[in-house]
């Protein structure tokens, strides 16, 4: 199971690499979360494009001596919109700005291993679904994955 204290650092890690990539849009800030509804919470007032995420569900495999856990995850690159605001074509370029941050979050995670000790790494193939007015007004994308720890 993923420390949640390394995980948020993680989660910090992954937005400065994915920062330094980006051209026009940045990830402003983190939400996490023990559940997705209480990720509306942590988004109240906040502004620009969040990466989000819920404390990852885990699933170990072995036994005390030699195991290993499979990580849920599920990210979010969002940003609140409000509805009705944008023209279609407003509407598909800031959808289009969030889909290059998701590109650079995705290749990213594909570098494997993505953690300096080896302790974490993708084991799964990455799904990746666009999001409309979820946690009360936020569009964006979404990644899921499984990461795999041995702690």
């Amino acid at each position: 199971m993923v420390d949640i204290k390394r995980f948020r650092e993680w989660l910090i890690e992954l937005k400065e690499n994915v920062n330094g990539q980006a051209k026009d849009v940045q990830i402003e800030g983190i939400a996490l979360a023990v559940r997705e509804g209480h990720i509306i919470r942590k988004l109240r007032d906040r502004r620009g494009v969040i990466l989000c995420a819920k404390y990852p569900d885990a699933t170990v495999d072995g036994d005390a001596d030699n195991f290993s856990s499979d990580n849920d995850m599920v990210l979010f690159l969002l940003e609140k919109v409000p509805s009705g605001s944008q023209s279609d074509e407003d509407e598909l370029a800031h959808y289009a700005a969030l889909q290059q941050l998701m590109l650079a979050l995705r290749n990213r995670l594909m570098d494997s291993p993505f953690v300096c000790d080896d302790e974490m790494q993708v084991v799964s193939g990455l799904t990746i679904e666009w999001e409309y007015d979820i946690f009360g007004g936020w569009n964006g994308l979404s990644i899921g994955f499984k990461l795999q720890d041995y702690a």
